[in-house]
């Protein structure tokens, strides 16, 4: 279905003529062809939700669908009478979150507007002047009562409430006073803090030219990994980069883009993003919401099917990564085997009161990170299973992004096809999932155990126990000898509780999908048990699943007064762990450290590669970031590909570091 333009001055509002429009739009016209196909796709999936939407029958609640579904409606040329009608009305409503003013809503609210009004908008026509009116009407009534720019001149460092609503609320306060300083009836008006749109406007240019910097040298993501939630921050950063009218903003926020999408390509396998997560939504530890849309979309997903799904963000964005990522990403077989570790901010600095965490009525939302303080995000890949955790210092109890995490193993086999740890604590109404557990992992072996710190948990959610999801979908799940030995696809994997014993709730049984009733669990006896998981290709064992088993079992377990030893680890509950009888270093020189890609901590300089493709992204001048495809190879770059050797027991045709 063609793109369209609508002349309304043409004809009256109740007979508007439509004129088609070229296909593609001008701003997208150098996207690949079959990346605009796919863009085409996941407009008309957006756009399917209007037929649940009817003027007559909607409510003021229902802006945020008109706003979703209405966009690309408009675009593809639907319903574009009805639409305008209801953005006329008084039953639209800019929606408003009490905390933050602009909400994540506000997003797809500033994306409509900013892509279709007549003034600056790349679609102009589909928008009627009466809607864009409101539009403009509401955003300022929204911004008036709640940007502050006292908030706009704060440091970098400080965030309000979660990354994914500190960065869409403050992303919409700077695009809204962009927009409107230019409009002469509103460039005069003062928010409710004495403070003018062109003042709001300066600060908040200023501040996140300076974000931009601080988070390519620190680590880009508080909320590293979230299914959910960076999905809305990327939308807010992809607003920036397609919206904002300074070149320099416009330019970081695109280098920015490319890291993250570098970042997640090296973790994802095929479409299944693997590694530790941060604050993993109930229900998503089970589902595809592992995959991330945006990834699908932008790379055809890789080694599975495209199903077009919901995302008004890419599909109207003319954003499309460099070579580089692009074969980061597609390219699964030839990267080889790989350790990832990336250092990324979230430890608050000192001096904060952990409660202003754990219930905010009241109370300031403001919170600050630590710049010398981070996670650090470990992970191991292959091309049929990817094994993440998350290593953590027991001294920083409290940190922005600590809330449920995630570890443990995907695998090829099926996108829903993993084994995963959480935390089933005594009390679930009074559970915020913070530091559910401690681990450390040297490439395809994790040992891990229960932690729930009180404070920042509080103490009814112990005692808690660690357990165990083993995904329906997997081949083979079978008990010998005290291990619990999986089979999927190209990979074998063994999980090991080292003391006590463990219960299923419910047996283990094969099934193509996930549903209620066949989410299978261990829950172990002992509250502070360690387990071991290991990972490994069948191919390490010759495609041999029995032997595989059988050096497991061989292969001797220490543990007493609360110290394992297991393989090259020293595991000893919070404390420092220990790999080959170094203590492991949370805190490594190189923020990013991959074949892929390398950065220096706090450096501002990323090089990217993949094989012969190259990326340089050069945040170190403020004034001047600068990003290079295709440079040179030189030493400074990693290599480019994975030959990392995993740690294989016993006889093996790559058994050559046995440890």
């Amino acid at each position: 279905m063609p793109l369209v333009a609508l002349d309304y001055d043409a004809a009256p509002a109740t007979g508007r003529t439509v004129v088609p429009m070229a296909r593609p739009p001008e701003h997208m016209r150098d996207l690949p062809p079959d990346y605009l196909e796919r863009q085409q796709a996941n407009l008309a999936a957006v756009a399917g939700g209007m037929d649940n939407l009817h003027f007559n029958n909607t409510k003021s609640d229902d802006s945020i669908l008109w706003v979703r579904s209405g966009l690309a409606a408009l675009i593809l040329g639907q319903r574009v009478e009805e639409i305008n009608r209801f953005f006329e009305s008084e039953k639209f409503v800019w929606l408003v979150n009490p905390k933050f003013g602009f909400s994540l809503f506000g997003v797809d609210y500033m994306r409509l507007y900013a892509l279709l009004n007549n003034r600056t908008g790349p679609m102009k026509g589909p928008l009627s002047q009466a809607s864009q009116e409101n539009f403009e009407r509401q955003m300022w009534g929204v911004a008036e009562a709640n940007s502050k720019i006292a908030d706009a001149q704060r440091s970098v460092l400080d965030m309000e409430g979660s990354e994914n609503h500190h960065l869409s609320s403050k992303t919409c306060d700077l695009l809204a006073a962009q927009f409107l300083k230019n409009i002469p009836e509103y460039a005069d008006k003062k928010y409710d803090d004495g403070s003018t749109l062109a003042q709001q406007y300066e600060a908040r240019r200023k501040y996140f030219l300076a974000w931009f910097d601080e988070r390519s040298k620190r680590g880009q993501f508080v909320e590293a990994g979230s299914p959910s939630y960076q999905t809305h921050t990327l939308n807010a950063l992809f607003n920036l980069r397609d919206f904002a009218e300074d070149p320099v903003l416009r330019k970081k926020a695109e280098m920015f883009l490319d890291l993250a999408y570098a970042s997640m390509a090296e973790e994802t396998l095929l479409t299944t993003r693997g590694g530790s997560k941060s604050r993993v939504k109930s229900g998503h530890e089970y589902n595809e919401g592992m995959s991330d849309r945006s990834y699908d979309l932008l790379f055809n997903a890789p080694g599975r099917t495209f199903v077009p799904l919901p995302s008004n963000t890419r599909g109207t964005s003319n954003y499309y990564p460099p070579p580089v990522v692009v074969d980061l990403a597609r390219d699964i077989d030839r990267r080889g085997d790989y350790v990832f570790a990336k250092r990324c901010p979230g430890p608050l600095a000192g001096g904060v009161d952990e409660t202003t965490i754990l219930d905010d009525e009241g109370r300031s939302l403001w919170r600050t990170l630590d710049p010398e303080k981070s996670v650090l995000r470990y992970g191991f890949a292959t091309p049929d299973y990817v094994l993440g955790s998350a290593g953590l210092d027991e001294k920083w109890l409290v940190d922005a992004g600590m809330g449920f995490r995630w570890q443990g193993i995907v695998f090829a086999g099926d996108p829903l096809a993993r084994i995963g740890f959480e935390v089933k604590p005594a009390d679930d109404k009074d559970w915020h999932g913070f530091n559910p557990f401690f681990s450390v992992q040297d490439r395809n072996i994790l040992i891990t155990q229960k932690w729930v710190p009180v404070p920042p948990n509080p103490a009814s959610a112990n005692p808690a126990f660690l357990r165990v999801y083993f995904s329906p979908t997997l081949d083979e799940v079978q008990e010998e000898g005290g291990w619990i030995f999986v089979k999927d696809g190209g990979a074998f994997a063994g999980i090991k509780v080292v003391s006590g014993g463990y219960a299923w709730t419910p047996a283990w049984k094969h099934a193509d999908s996930v549903v209620t009733q066949n989410k299978s669990f261990i829950t172990l006896d002992s509250e502070n048990s360690p387990v071991i998981a290991v990972a490994n290709q069948a191919a390490d064992y010759n495609n041999d699943f029995n032997a595989f088993k059988v050096a497991l079992k061989a292969q001797p377990i220490g543990f007493a007064g609360g110290v394992l030893r297991f393989a090259t680890i020293t595991f000893q509950g919070t404390q420092p762990g220990k790999v080959n009888g170094q203590t492991v270093d949370l805190a490594p020189s190189r923020g990013y450290n991959s074949p892929f890609i390398r950065s220096d901590w706090n450096s501002g300089l990323i090089y990217v590669r993949k094989g012969n493709e190259t990326e340089i992204l050069d945040f170190r001048d403020p004034k001047n970031p600068m990003k290079t495809i295709g440079a040179p190879i030189t030493s400074a770059f990693p290599p480019g590909s994975g030959s990392t050797q995993p740690i294989i027991f016993g006889n093996s045709n790559r058994n050559n570091n046995n440890p």
